[in-house]
């Protein structure tokens, strides 16, 4: 067995420690001593497990729970399991809720503007009306938060400057994160280096980020257990990244395709290639073929597979692939096979 304990691994688990965020974890104790804090940041940036992590007595996702009354209806239903809140008004539902609590309200911009706007003011003034409540709000970007609310005064008194912003992670400190993550949840011999340095270049690249990292590593170790391997290679890892996307490599002309194969024929047992080592496969390839690349044409055809998310760069001069070598090899080889036929 590859995998020590899945559940570590699972978007739900909060870790012992949250690494790379010691100064926003500062700020943010600081400001909910004053009873509130927005937290903003990107996608995968650890918003959620930021606020998680300080902790909460009730946790809304507003994007779900669009309207103010469904916000207060599912606090209260997380406040009071067996109290019925069928038929009640929003003030009612204010009412109801309890003193002294912790509020996370995640993607708090997913509300609708005007539900938004009555319900961060009667938060923000519920201490005025003699009854404190503590809540940290989660938003991709305070500014567009506030653009949204669109009142200074209501913003004020809802936010002001108590705002926690997270910047997206380094390639540095993905890595960090992730060797951290897998000394949890992975056996130690069954992750080397060069796989963990792929899996913080593929999460570097991803929308998801820090988020999609650790659900790389969580499919890619899924996928070498399954083929009854003991440890996790650079394939599988390409693999939990695949996303049907070589279908696309059909619109490539003939020296784009063979330079493609050249990369995959070069990254089969690896992670990282340079371009020397590329051109060296090419030589081998154009001749099998019969396709004749220029040396000056070889780092412009590359730069377009790149744009194409083909293959990419890394921060460190390699190049690298994020799907597997043996579909990317059967895919272009099948191609230039029905062409000679």
């Amino acid at each position: 067995m590859i995998l020590k304990d899945i559940k570590k691994l699972e978007p739900s688990y909060i870790p012992s420690k949250i690494l790379c965020r010691d100064d926003q974890l500062r700020l943010l104790s600081s400001f909910m001593k004053g009873g509130r804090a927005i937290i903003s940041g990107g996608v995968g940036t650890g918003k959620t497990l930021m606020a998680k992590y300080f902790g909460g007595d009730v946790y809304v996702n507003c994007y779900i729970n669009r309207t103010e009354h469904k916000v207060l209806e599912e606090i209260i239903h997380q406040m009071k399991p067996n109290f019925r809140t069928t038929g009640m008004s929003t003030s009612r539902l204010w009412n109801e809720i309890e003193e002294g609590k912790t509020i996370i309200l995640d993607e708090i911009d997913g509300m609708v503007p005007d539900e938004l706007r009555h319900f961060s003011y009667t938060l923000s003034r519920m201490k005025e009306n003699g009854k404190e409540i503590k809540y940290i709000a989660i938003t991709r970007s305070h500014t567009i938060l506030r653009q949204i609310i669109n009142d200074d005064a209501i913003w004020s008194s809802f936010a002001d400057k108590a705002i926690v912003e997270l910047r997206n992670y380094t390639w540095e400190e993905i890595k960090k994160i992730l060797l951290y993550r897998a000394k949890e949840s992975i056996r130690e011999d069954a992750l080397d280096d060069e796989v963990i340095s792929l899996m913080a270049d593929i999460a570097l690249t991803s929308p998801g980020h820090m988020r999609a990292g650790i659900e790389l590593m969580k499919n890619a170790a899924l996928i070498a257990e399954s083929k009854g391997k003991d440890a996790i290679d650079v394939e599988d890892v390409r693999e939990a990244n695949h996303e049907g996307w070589l279908s696309d490599a059909k619109s490539l002309n003939q020296k784009e395709k063979i330079v493609l194969l050249a990369v995959a024929n070069a990254c089969k047992n690896r992670a990282y290639v340079s371009i020397d080592e590329i051109e060296e496969l090419l030589k081998i390839k154009s001749e099998e073929i019969g396709i004749t690349i220029n040396r000056d044409e070889l780092p412009k055809i590359i730069d377009l597979l790149v744009k194409q998310e083909f293959v990419f760069h890394t921060h460190r001069g390699y190049t690298i692939l994020t799907a597997p070598c043996k579909k990317i090899i059967e895919e272009v080889e099948g191609f230039f096979r029905k062409q000679i036929g």
